[in-house]
């Protein structure tokens, strides 16, 4: 039967304290071990690491080159239809006027019409004698 002794109390036998200590060194020499094999494995991740990130900065540049052109194209695509929005708005600013003329000539026309209607279809022609006048 082994019990366990914690700390800051004290074993019940001699036995317990050379287990302790036998498991500690073992624990110590495993923990030991993987410190080291842990330094190693943790320079060769770094190295990967700086390796994958060189790796993905360049991965990342090659694709910002090759959409250059691609990006330029599309900025003046931008701006094109920027400026063809505008020119709409122009033309239907412009349109609007127009109707608003036209219907103002329409409305002239028909009051030249209903004015035409006013005038007598024979014109009485008085023969005027203009010497008599003087």
């Amino acid at each position: 039967m082994s019990s366990t002794a914690f700390d800051g109390e004290a074993p019940e036998t001699d036995d317990e304290t050379e287990e302790e200590i036998f498991e500690n060194t073992q624990v110590g020499s495993a923990s030991a071990k993987r410190e080291e094999s842990h330094q190693k494995f943790s320079s060769v991740d770094r190295k990967l690491e700086r390796r994958w990130t060189q790796v993905a900065t360049g991965a990342i540049q090659i694709c910002r080159n090759r959409c250059m052109n691609e990006e330029k194209t599309m900025q003046k695509v931008i701006e094109s239809a920027a400026e063809y929005f505008t020119s709409m708005q122009t033309v239907a600013a412009k349109l609007n006027v127009v109707h608003t003329n036209v219907t103002r000539l329409e409305d002239s026309v028909a009051d030249l019409l209903e004015a035409s209607k006013l005038i007598p279809n024979k014109c009485i022609n008085r023969d005027l004698n203009i010497p008599e006048f003087f």
